[in-house]
């Protein structure tokens, strides 16, 4: 059974959750800026840049792009 606290509500989210309902993985996904580049579309350029401004030491020129993505995905989650 489906039950609607907020009537004549549109769904917003991708997760279907109404205007209402703040989950922590449904406000995360609300701040997400679409104009910014993931890590995976970003140039070798790009992720330099985004190492440096993150202060992720374990980067440098040398590396090729796949490296430098691992590098600061690692560097990110753990």
């Amino acid at each position: 059974m489906t039950v609607w606290d907020w009537p004549n509500q549109q769904t917003v989210r991708a997760d279907q959750s109404g205007p209402g309902i703040d989950t922590g993985a449904a406000a995360a996904a609300v701040e997400v800026d679409d104009n910014e580049p993931t890590v995976d579309e970003m140039t070798k350029a790009q992720l330099l840049d985004y190492a440096a401004e993150h202060e992720i030491d374990e980067v440098d020129e040398s590396m090729t792009k796949a490296e430098i993505r691992d590098a600061i995905t690692e560097a990110e989650t753990g």
